[in-house]
């Protein structure tokens, strides 16, 4: 008597967010027997086949084999866009007004605001980053109060005026300032850079860089507050700097090009399977067929088993980049340029229509299996 063939039922487990509105495939996987599982274990060994290891490896191998099975070719394959490169662009700040010239600078003898205006001019100050500027500026206005109380003291209440004019000044522009120092400083550039490869991304990653946007956040909440600095204000510029250059080992770049190739060839699988539908469905007399079968392996085995856990932690990855990119942002989104803007948007569209790629991907492979009927 024929042996009866098992089968094993599994569900795809879609990502956070799909689960609760019954986007659920259910598979037939025919069990494999134990000389071929065998056979073809061996023989991977021998010809040095290997799993991908990689997101866009696992991508890569589930197109071609989607190809194989659909007879569809696989749609061209389209640059990463530029659009969703970081502008390279940088807000003028308005010139200064109020000057102080020698005369007045000698009169702050006894100020320490008059080491400031010092650092201001010499050629350093002059060249500074805007990082450095940034905090010149708020320095300079942390020490305007105790200079202007003393030369009040002193009878010389123009120059006391001229020093809060100036302040006033400098914390009207303080959101360009800040904008300059953070989000259009090299930190920041090197935080978006694309990286020449993913590897293990997001596997290799940590929440330090976390902690560095929300310490960013908080000080730059605090500056546009125009409250007073820490007292040590040296440990204060060191602990700013520190953190702007701990911006460099962001992965804001590798995230946002993951998810472009998911977008890219998630969208290029789908195309394949709409294409097979309308033109060669699996099971065209309504029953399974060898087919059928080996599209329902193809996506047990390559969708569901390897892509999708990727595509889990690139989902909980971004939730957890995405959230304190967005504070940091929000505040200063008004002094930001147009181009800045424009890429904003740019990049948190791809970051948020990942779940309706998946939620589609996943809608075509149902109605490629909808009529195919079990013998």
């Amino acid at each position: 008597m024929a042996r009866r063939s098992q089968n094993y039922v599994g569900r795809v487990n879609l990502p956070s967010g799909l689960n609760d509105r019954g986007f659920h495939l259910t598979l037939s996987l025919p069990t494999v027997g134990r000389q071929l599982l065998t056979g073809l274990l061996w023989l991977c060994l021998l010809s040095g086949c290997a799993e991908p290891d990689t997101g866009p490896d696992q991508l890569t191998e589930y197109l071609e084999r989607l190809e194989r099975v659909t007879g569809v070719s696989i749609p061209p394959h389209t640059p990463f866009p530029s659009a969703l490169d970081l502008p390279r662009v940088t807000v003028p700040t308005p010139p200064e007004s109020n000057q102080i010239d020698l005369i007045d600078f000698l009169l702050l003898s006894g100020c320490e605001l008059q080491v400031n205006l010092g650092r201001r001019n010499t050629q350093l100050g002059r060249t500074a980053s805007p990082s450095q500027r940034l905090l010149l500026d708020l320095e300079f206005i942390q020490l305007v109060p105790a200079c202007s109380a003393l030369l009040r003291e002193r009878g010389n209440p123009e120059l006391a005026t001229t020093l809060e004019l100036a302040s006033k000044g400098h914390q009207q522009i303080l959101p360009i300032s800040i904008a300059n120092a953070i989000l259009l400083g090299p930190e920041w550039e090197a935080f978006w850079e694309r990286p020449k490869a993913l590897a293990l991304y997001p596997a290799n990653t940590s929440s330090q860089i976390i902690a560095t946007l929300s310490q960013l956040t908080a000080l730059s909440s605090i500056w546009l507050a125009t409250r007073s600095l820490a007292d040590d204000w040296a440990a204060g510029n060191r602990k700013f700097e520190l953190l702007l250059s701990e911006l460099r080992a962001g992965d804001g770049g590798a995230l946002v090009m993951a998810y472009s190739i998911v977008a890219r060839d998630i969208s290029r699988a789908t195309a394949m399977l709409i294409s097979m539908n309308e033109t060669a469905p699996l099971c065209p007399f309504g029953q399974e067929t060898e087919r059928s079968k080996a599209f329902d392996n193809i996506v047990s085995r390559f969708f569901v088993g390897d892509i999708q856990p990727w595509l889990v932690a690139l989902r909980q990855r971004k939730e957890l980049l995405l959230a304190p990119v967005n504070q940091l942002e929000r505040p200063l989104r008004d002094a930001m340029p147009e181009q800045y803007a424009q890429w904003t948007d740019e990049r948190d569209q791809l970051l948020n229509r990942h779940t309706a790629l998946i939620k589609k991907h996943i809608s075509a492979i149902q109605i490629a299996l909808s009529g195919c009927a079990r013998s």
